[in-house]
């Protein structure tokens, strides 16, 4: 998943379940990425920094930027 511009490309991504997601920083201000159901929460990334999560449910996750909350995706997670 890309972080730029302030947005998280793409705004929704569907995986299976175990699949790792890996966002990517690629603005040139820090980001973080936050579940909306604080399943996941990244450290604040700067230029080029990775956070990655592995996904263990089915189930719709929302997630977020807590430094810009404006900025907002999801990852769909289905069983295999």
């Amino acid at each position: 998943m890309k972080i730029d511009n302030f947005v998280f490309g793409p705004e929704a991504l569907t995986v299976t379940i175990g699949t790792t997601v890996t966002w990517i920083n690629q603005d040139d201000i820090p980001h973080t990425v936050v579940a909306d159901d604080k399943s996941f929460k990244s450290k604040v990334m700067d230029t080029d920094e990775r956070f990655s999560f592995t996904l263990t449910k089915a189930g719709e996750y929302g997630y977020f930027c807590s430094l810009h909350p404006h900025m907002t995706g999801k990852v769909i997670v289905k069983a295999g």
